[in-house]
């Protein structure tokens, strides 16, 4: 146990593996992972214990010689060992591999589709405002004080 506790401790670098439909897509040595999960950012370094979680939408860190690599990785699974850290995504983009003109272009339509839902929902609510003080308005103008008093 001891041995192996030692060996553990010797390991300098953890083995990142990333996988996508399409084989493998990057496998290299690096001294620590950072990535994002459905709860949180997580990060590894060699001789992490074993466990597995979900990947949610957001930016791979690997951490090698002082220098940061970054890759935008979309779902999927992680398994993590005291050795390595393998990732299976739909997708995983290098730099090079991002159009930024499209991506840009996507944002800002995306965000115009949240403005124009927000405008639609502000003018469902206000919709919802007027019907409700139309109801008011047309129950107390026809109100007679004794209507409700009388016991009937």
């Amino acid at each position: 146990m001891m041995e192996q506790e030692t060996s553990l401790l010797e390991a300098k670098k953890i083995i990142l593996n990333i996988t996508t439909p399409r084989g493998l897509k990057l496998s290299e040595e690096a001294d620590m992972v950072i990535m994002r999960c459905v709860d949180g950012d997580f990060g590894v370094l060699p001789g992490h214990e074993p466990v597995s979680t979900v990947l949610g939408d957001g930016i791979l860190r690997i951490i090698n010689d002082g220098m940061e690599k970054k890759l935008a990785v979309f779902g999927g699974v992680v398994e993590v060992d005291n050795t390595s850290v393998n990732i299976y995504s739909t997708i995983a983009q290098k730099p090079e591999e991002i159009d930024l003109e499209r991506a840009i272009r996507d944002r800002e339509e995306a965000e115009a589709g949240i403005l124009e839902r927000t405008e639609e929902l502000r003018y469902q609510s206000l919709g919802v405002g007027v019907r409700r003080a139309l109801v008011r308005i047309e129950v107390s103008t026809n109100f007679e004080e004794d209507d409700f008093s009388e016991e009937g």
